[in-house]
Order: structure tokens, then sequence, then C-alpha cells
């Protein structure tokens, strides 16, 4: 459940944005229910390190149904197939994000709901966004031009100025291995130069914790656009920067994100850039 105070301050600033912490939160219900108490009849490999649960499906589902209802003339994408193509402004849903954590009980997963409107070039406008994080409770959303919160608290991303005092999160490329041996020089580039890396294995919540400066920056592989439409988002209204790998705007074209706030960006850019 949503604190109706949230609601109402979201729905001040916009109503997408009320809709996608609805919409989240009624998929974290039905994560709730499962949680703990799944089987392993109720899970499934979709393809190497990737899992499907039941709760996936069904979470999938009452967002879907309820999003349907509320904005027809809106397209609506999801991870687990869900779609209805009805214009340019797309909800995109990830309904568990944080699957295989998920399973392990591992409480480290979120629902995610970002909404954006493609513009003639192709480029991804974003709106909207929401990520509900169902074991704590905390709700981060946003909306474009009305700043990035946690409940009704402004988020702001971290000030620290030095790459060497930064704690960063990322995720490793496991369901695209291809992109492995790339990912590593990353790595061993940035680990000697910041003060930790992290990966909890949630990108919508690690982007969260960017924008709430827990993480100072995060980067990540191969991401889904319903990974990261939210969870972008809510860095850039927090005073951060997101782009790919080249400091380009196509991070949800290519899943390729780094996040961070802008003298921080600009130091791990330098770094990333030249090993592409």
């Amino acid at each position: 459940m949503i604190d109706n105070s949230i609601l109402q301050f979201a729905e001040e600033r916009s109503r997408a944005a009320r809709l996608a912490l609805e919409a989240t939160a009624l998929g974290g219900d039905v994560l709730l229910r499962f949680w703990r108490e799944l089987s392993s009849s109720q899970v499934r490999e979709k393809s190497k390190g990737d899992l499907v649960t039941q709760a996936d499906i069904e979470s999938e589902k009452v967002i879907s149904d309820f999003l349907k209802r509320e904005t027809p003339e809106w397209s609506l994408i999801a991870e687990e197939g869900t779609e209805m193509i009805t214009g340019d402004t797309i909800w995109f849903v990830d309904p568990l994000d944080g699957t295989t954590n998920f399973v392990q009980k591992f409480p480290i997963f979120s629902v995610s709901i970002g909404l954006v409107k493609q513009l003639s070039d192709g480029v991804y406008d974003l709106q909207a966004g929401a990520v509900f994080n169902p074991v704590s409770g905390e709700v981060f959303w946003a909306a474009k031009g009305q700043g990035s919160y946690c409940g009704i608290e402004r988020l702001r991303v971290s000030t620290k100025r030095n790459l060497s005092d930064a704690v960063i999160g990322t995720g490793f490329p496991r369901r695209h291995s291809d992109e492995l041996p790339k990912y590593l020089r990353e790595f061993g580039a940035l680990y000697p130069q910041c003060r930790s890396i992290r990966r909890p294995g949630a990108a919508s919540l690690d982007l969260c914790w960017t924008a709430q400066g827990i993480f100072d920056a995060f980067w990540e592989h191969r991401l889904a656009p319903w990974d990261i439409a939210a969870g972008s988002l809510i860095v850039m209204e927090a005073g951060g920067v997101c782009t790919n790998f080249r400091g380009e705007n196509q991070f949800l074209q290519t899943g390729n994100i780094l996040g961070a706030p802008p003298i921080l960006h600009e130091q791990m850019l330098a770094i990333l850039d030249p090993l592409q």
C-alpha cells in the first residue's frame, strides 16, 4: 500500500506519476503475497540466468489491467509479454525487477513502471515513473520537470566531486555473456579509481539509490527499457545525468546506462568511453 498523502502529492504534479505509483502498489501487493512462499513449480528459466515466476506473471496482469483501463490511449509494453500498442506514448512495465533475488529470498527487488513518449527521431522522452520496493515499503517516483521523490521527500544526487570517494552501483551482464569481456575491462579500469563497487541485483533500485545519494553513480550493460525507464528519470530529476557509455542519449535503446551526478558522470565517462 502507498499512503494516500503520497498519491495526492504526486497527483498535484503529474497524473501519470500518480497512476504509475498506484500501479506499482498493485504489483507490489502481488509480490508480497508470493514472497518467501514461492514453490519450485512456480519458477522457470526463460534463458540462461533469466528466471520468471508466477509472481512476475500475476504482478504483470494486475498492473497491465489497471493501466489499460486508466489510459487506453497509451501503449503498454511489459517484460513478460503483455503488449498493447495504441500510440507513441508508452508504459514500460517491469512487474518484478530482481527475480533471481526474489527466488533466492534475497530482499532486493521491486516493481518498476516508466512512461515515455517516442519522438519522431526515435528518441525516447521520459515523462514519469515509479519504483516500489515492497520489502521496505519505499516508493520512488518522478515526473518530468517536477523533481523526484522518495514518498514526498525530494531526492538529490550525491554531492561528491571526486571519483576516488565514490561508491558505485553496477550489475553483471548475466543474460548477455558476450558483453562480459568488455564489462570486466570497464570494471578493472573503474575499480582502482573509486572507493568501492556494489552489485545488489535490481537495476531500478540501483538507479533510485543513485538519485538518493546512497550510490554515487551506477553503470550497467544491456538492460531493457522496463528496467531503466523509471529509474533513469528519477536520477535526472534528482540532478543527475544519464547517458550511454559514449555520453549519448540512447541509453533506453541500447540498454547501456551510466547514471551519476554531472561531475562524477564526466569522470566515469572519461574512463568508459575509450573502452567502447
